[in-house]
This record gives structure tokens, sequence and C-alpha cells, in this order.
């Protein structure tokens, strides 16, 4: 993020004009109304509350992650992209780290490189599969 002379702001800087946008673009707003809308719709117990609290607190995170590091956030929505599309068409999938892995890097990769991106592969389909059946539970609940 820059001004309009080229100068990069830093990370505290950056981190304020953003939180100065999200109030004046009413994200808090929408954000309430969501909770609300959700809350109605699946029960105002508390822990659907503390589901939906969480749910959204994950979008934050999300949504500052991209504002702040556009393309690493638009990798890892691909990659959730990805695994949302093996957990919907075969939940019980053999290999899905398998369907993930991007062959031409992994076959010029040595050993221990192979090693080390299946388990970071492993890692990140846990992580986002948590997700998946997270928001899934939210939306459907």
């Amino acid at each position: 993020m820059a001004n309009k002379a080229g100068y990069e702001y830093s990370e505290l800087k950056r981190r304020a004009l953003l939180a100065k946008e999200r109030l004046k673009m009413g994200y808090w707003q929408r954000m309430c109304d969501e909770k609300e809308k959700a809350l109605e719709k699946i029960g105002n117990s508390n822990d659907n509350v503390r589901l939906i609290t969480d749910l959204q607190h994950e979008k934050f995170k999300r949504d500052e992650h991209k504002a702040l590091n556009c393309e690493k956030a638009n990798e890892e929505e691909e990659f959730y992209v990805k695994v949302c599309s093996i957990l919907e068409n075969d939940e019980n999938s053999m290999n899905p780290i398998g369907q993930l892995i991007n062959r031409d890097e992994f076959d010029k990769m040595d050993e221990g490189n192979k090693q080390r991106y299946i388990l970071q592969l492993a890692r990140k389909f846990g992580e986002m599969r948590e997700r998946y059946y997270r928001e899934r539970n939210g939306k459907s609940g």
C-alpha cells in the first residue's frame, strides 16, 4: 500500500488506514447484521453465538490478510476451493493430498523437499478441511 507519491507506508500505518476504511465502508455494521441474521436462522444458544463469532473472526482475519498480502491470500483461497471440491465430491477420498500436489514442482524436488512439501500440504489440508466443516455447520446449523 503506497500513497500518491509512491512512498510505502509502515505496517502500523497500513493497518490504521485499513481500519479507517472498514469504518467508513460499514464493514462492522455488515458483520453485525450478518451475525443477527445467522442467529435468527439457527437459534440464539451460547454454542451458536460462539460458532458465529468464531466464523466472523476467521472471516475478518482472512479479509485483513487479503488486504495486506493479496497474492498469498488469493493462493490460499484457491487452495481452499480445491479442498472444498474434494470434500464435496467425496468426503472419504483415499488420497486427498495426492489430488492437491502440484506435480510439476513435486517432480523437480529432491527427497527431503518432497517430504517437507507433503507435510506442509497435509497441514494446510487439515486446516482447510476444518474451516470447510465449520463454515458448512455454521450455514446449515
